[in-house]
């Protein structure tokens, strides 16, 4: 497991207490025998090529930056955000990795659902829904 790999501890967590068998985005259900193909660990603030660097590695194996989505990377859900990098940052399904400050922290950016709710996600591995589009 190189630097910024999630845990196994971490991916168990993520995909059966906090995303419930499902796919964090869309909501489809997920069984863990199909990990790699049909759901994947997504970090939303990417690892980097050759691992991490400096603060950026700070959170990035963390379940706040965990994301369980449907598909590979080039499919599912999980393709939908590598193709759709810059609405993926908007909706943070993706975060900076050379953003600096409390503002790129995963537990303090927002993401949204496909359903248009929006939430924040936890160190501990909850999921936490908050209201309206800004973020104050």
């Amino acid at each position: 497991m190189g630097a910024g790999d999630f845990t196994a501890a971490t991916v168990r967590l993520v995909f059966f207490a906090r995303d419930c068998e499902q796919c964090f985005r869309c909501r489809r259900a997920l069984r863990w025998e199909d990990r790699g193909m049909g759901w994947s660990a997504h970090h939303r603030k990417p690892r980097g090529a050759g691992g991490v660097f400096g603060a950026a590695a700070e959170g990035v194996a963390s379940p706040a930056n965990c994301l369980v989505l449907c598909g590979s990377g080039t499919t599912g859900c999980h393709g939908w955000v590598e193709k759709n990098r810059r609405v993926a940052a908007e909706t943070g399904l993706l975060i900076s990795r050379l953003g600096v400050g409390d503002e790129f922290e995963p537990t303090r950016v927002r993401v949204q659902r496909e359903d248009e709710t929006w939430w924040l996600l936890t160190d501990g591995g909850r999921a936490v829904e908050v209201e309206g589009k800004t973020w104050a």
